[in-house]
């Protein structure tokens, strides 16, 4: 089997991901609730981390290849449509660039819009797939985080042992929710973040 196949295979894959149900959502969905570690069991979201990851960034990947393959044809289309407009006034004396784009734009205005509109529309859904990506990255971090606390409170329930709180202090074997309360804070406060630089 060449890498030809192999890539097909893996996109067909991605492709399919998305109709999978995960705890009873198919990532088509797009449901934010996917997105926060506190509102399903954590083995789920372990579960689904891979394949989410897998079918957003195909997604995102495949938008900006479209997204760069119309401003090319946009690109190819002004050029043309340029030499046409420098051509037509080829006997009016000292004509200037000035000259030359006023022509482009009044024998191609609806063109120029409609392309404008597209190119929009492209931008709108690489940004969004963009900006969903990075919260299932980011989700992918604050998962670490959760995994690391349980971990470390699960050896101090063992050993008898405290460990050190996120805030420095102690923290008695057994006081896990405090601790998992620290992290749907922090997680919390990470979204607030993300959302006013968003609004800027």
């Amino acid at each position: 089997m060449n890498k030809a196949d192999v890539a097909r295979r893996i996109s067909q894959s991605c492709d399919g991901m998305g109709m999978v149900e995960l705890s009873g959502v198919s990532l088509e969905a797009a449901d934010p609730k996917l997105l926060d570690i506190t509102a399903l069991d954590f083995d789920q979201h372990v579960a689904m981390q891979p394949s989410a990851v897998a079918f957003y960034g195909a997604l995102l990947k495949t938008a900006a290849r479209e997204l760069a393959a119309f401003e090319r044809s946009i690109g190819r289309w002004e050029k043309k449509k340029w030499a046409e407009a420098k051509a037509s006034l080829v006997g009016m004396p000292r004509a200037t660039v000035a000259d030359i784009e006023a022509r482009f734009v009044v024998d191609n205005e609806a063109e120029i819009e409609k392309h404008e509109k597209q190119v929009e529309v492209l931008r709108s859904q690489h940004d969004a797939l963009a900006a969903w990506f990075e919260a299932w990255r980011q989700k992918g971090f604050s998962m670490k985080e959760y995994a690391s606390i349980i971990d470390n409170e699960r050896w101090a329930e063992k050993t008898g042992a405290s460990i050190k709180g996120l805030d420095g202090g102690q923290t008695v074997a057994g006081s896990r929710r405090a601790s998992v309360s620290k992290v749907r804070s922090m997680i919390q406060k990470r979204r607030e973040s993300s959302g006013a630089v968003a609004d800027e």
